[in-house]
Parts: structure tokens; C-alpha cells; sequence
């Protein structure tokens, strides 16, 4: 199992997703004890989950690689409508205070070019798979 790239890749997905809950999202400099952060957000905190759960699910479904694409498909989804929940949480702060982006703005991008590391290493099993096939 972990002899597998993509296994590396999953992991690497699921441990980056889970660093989001400790990294500020949006901070501002007038006030440094003003952070934006994960925490506070049920809808992000469910798509984190969700994005980690399918990680680890797909990490450890690694016999049955058609399941394992879809459901990457669907981990990709669930990371793509985190990073638009985040925008839209930061662009619904008030401007005059100037804020900034932080590195937890970007940890779903992180996650995103993790995930589709992980699907091109289990397109490349299946290819290996069908062409052994063949040779049968």
C-alpha cells in the first residue's frame, strides 16, 4: 500500500487538509490578535472532514482503483468548494481593515495539486494493469 506513490500522495493530502485547522486563513495587521481561522466555520470545518475522510478512504481502498478515481474526483470536488467557501468568508470581511491572505488560504491549493498527483499515479497503475492484460 504505501509502496505506491499515489499512497504518499493521499497521505500527504489528508496531513496538509488536517494543517488547515492550525493555520490562520485571513489575518490583519492592525490588530494581531484578529485572525480568521477554520474554527469558527461549520461549512468549512465539514468540507476539511470530508476532504480527509475521503483521503484516508482512498488511501486504504487501494485494490479497487476505479473506486479509488471516482472518489478522488469527488475529494478534488469537496477541495475546490472549500477554496471558494474561504474566498467568500474572506471577501465577506470588512475592507477597512485591511487584511491579508495567510498560508492557510492556500492549503486547499496545496491539497488540490496533491490530489491530482495521487490521480495520476493510480491512472498509471490502471494502464500498467490493462496492459498486463493483454500480454495474457
Amino acid at each position: 500500500m504505501i509502496q505506491r506513490i499515489q499512497s504518499v500522495w493521499l497521505l500527504l493530502a489528508a496531513l496538509t487538509m488536517f494543517s488547515l485547522f492550525y493555520f490562520p486563513i485571513y489575518s490583519f495587521p492592525l490588530d494581531e490578535n484578529m485572525t480568521m481561522r477554520l474554527g469558527s466555520d461549520y461549512l468549512g470545518i465539514l468540507l476539511a472532514g470530508i476532504s480527509i475522510a475521503l483521503s484516508l478512504f482512498i488511501l486504504f481502498s487501494f485494490k479497487n482503483r476505479k473506486r479509488q478515481l471516482s472518489l478522488l474526483w469527488l475529494n478534488i470536488l469537496a477541495a475546490v468548494a472549500l477554496l471558494g467557501w474561504l474566498f467568500f468568508e474572506i471577501n465577506q470581511q470588512p475592507k477597512e481593515l485591511g487584511g491579508r491572505f495567510s498560508i492557510g488560504a492556500f492549503v486547499p491549493l496545496i491539497v488540490i495539486l496533491f490530489l491530482f498527483l495521487a490521480r495520476a499515479g493510480i491512472s498509471k497503475d490502471e494502464k500498467l494493469i490493462k496492459s498486463l492484460n493483454r500480454l495474457r
